[in-house]
């Protein structure tokens, strides 16, 4: 009976131990699980590597497919940029042509109406949208 009452006592005292540091016995168990699940290291080993290679690829194709966008966009860019050139360029000639047509419209105008200044003046402001006051 003595051996079977100290057997009680030192359960008590174990277990009362476990209720407070019980993370002590659960790292344990749990070193051991991954002991037994990862005991082959070759294996383990081997997966980390396809992992970390299939991590580089991936990291390699979206870097050339950045490039790619990259360089895509600038030649989007420069394909506007330099239709905004031209477009600049034939509104100025436009522009220039205009100027002249008018130019030369309006000297068209003097000549036959030098004689009529107020006719003239009428002409022109119903033209070019001016207001003829007399």
């Amino acid at each position: 009976m003595f051996t079977t009452l100290a057997l009680k006592a030192s359960l008590k005292k174990i277990w009362t131990w476990i209720k407070h540091y019980w993370y002590v016995p659960a790292v344990i168990v749990y070193t051991l699980f991954l002991w037994f699940v990862f005991g082959k290291k070759d294996k383990a080993h081997e997966v980390l590597k396809i992992r970390e290679k299939s991590l580089e690829d991936q990291i390699k194709i979206i870097n050339d497919s950045h490039k790619e966008e990259i360089e895509l966009r600038d030649k989007i860019l420069k394909k506007y940029n330099d239709l905004v050139t031209k477009m600049e360029e034939s509104f100025r000639r436009d522009e220039k042509e205009l100027e002249d047509n008018k130019k030369k419209e309006i000297k068209k105008l003097v000549e036959n109406y030098y004689n009529d200044p107020e006719e003239l003046a009428k002409l022109i402001a119903e033209k070019y949208g001016f207001e003829y006051v007399e």
